[in-house]
């Protein structure tokens, strides 16, 4: 059956990299919503302000979500209930960002906010952020004689904000799609109450040296192993949504990708006590 593109909210054509995880989950955010919610995009790789039929403000790392604040405000004065979707990458929300976000989220902003995580600055040059892994190589945690990829582990920057006692908070995963779907809805609807938070895996095949033809099998493979386990949270009550009942371990998800090419197997253990310990932190806030 041929698509009408007339119908669609984003144009048929975009400038994202083969295989981009971040086409993906954007287009299927805007499916869910369907109409009725302004965007606001800053900078990186989604900036969609010319490709998109619906309401999109362009701003800065810094002012994304006092910006959507400020409109969201209005907009209850008028009484619309318009949803306010912030979309940004994991160096908007993570890092660069992180400040005015919580800041929202301690006020109650009515806002819905979806963090596409590629785990590092791919749109710049591929430097690290707070949220790229353990051990992987970025242009700025080179691999050599004196540097071995990143020694820091991840940012937890989904379980910070669920922590603000938001009205919901999850994380997601292109490869589970149904899960995701649903999660888009709820945050959508929560929104309405307060700060709601989409924690979304969204591989790069260029920053993450992989081929683009895996990439839903990447983010499979992520939730299979527990290196991104999928819980949801509404109001600090978690929950897992998607248990892995014999996870694999951690090197079925890295040898898919050249960015960790270069650990040993003693760096591979350890990252495997890394996911191992994030798993049981979630775990127990699920009891």
């Amino acid at each position: 059956m041929a698509i009408d593109y007339k119908k669609q909210i984003i144009s048929p054509g975009l400038h994202m990299c083969g295989g981009c995880g971040l086409e993906l989950v954007i287009r299927v955010v805007y499916d869910v919503l369907k109409d009725d919610f302004i965007e606001f995009g800053g900078p990186g790789c989604c900036l969609l302000t010319e490709r998109c039929s619906v309401p999109c403000y362009g701003t800065l790392f810094t002012n994304m979500a006092p910006s959507a604040s400020g409109v969201s405000r209005q907009l209850r004065r008028e009484g619309k209930e318009t949803t306010c979707l912030c979309v940004g990458g994991d160096g908007m929300f993570s890092d660069i960002a992180f400040g005015n976000l919580s800041a929202a989220a301690e006020r109650g902003e009515h806002l819905m906010v979806v963090c596409y995580d590629n785990e590092a600055y791919m749109n710049t040059g591929i430097q690290r952020s707070s949220r790229t892994p353990e051990g992987s190589w970025t242009n700025t945690t080179p691999t050599g004689i004196h540097s071995h990829g990143k020694t820091q582990q991840q940012k937890p920057v989904s379980l910070l904000i669920a922590e603000h006692n938001v009205p919901y908070a999850a994380t997601c995963s292109p490869a589970y799609m149904k899960d995701m779907r649903e999660k888009i809805q709820k945050a959508r609807d929560a929104s309405k109450r307060g700060l709601s938070f989409l924690h979304i895996l969204a591989p790069c095949p260029t920053g993450w040296k992989s081929k683009p033809e895996i990439m839903i099998e990447q983010c499979r493979t992520a939730v299979q192993t527990n290196y991104f386990p999928l819980w949801e949270a509404e109001y600090g009550q978690f929950r897992i949504t998607q248990k892995v009942a014999s996870p694999k371990p951690i090197t079925e998800f890295t040898k898919t990708q050249k960015r960790f090419s270069h650990l040993s197997e003693e760096e591979l253990a350890r990252l495997q006590e890394t996911v191992d310990a994030n798993l049981e932190h979630i775990e127990k806030l699920c009891k």
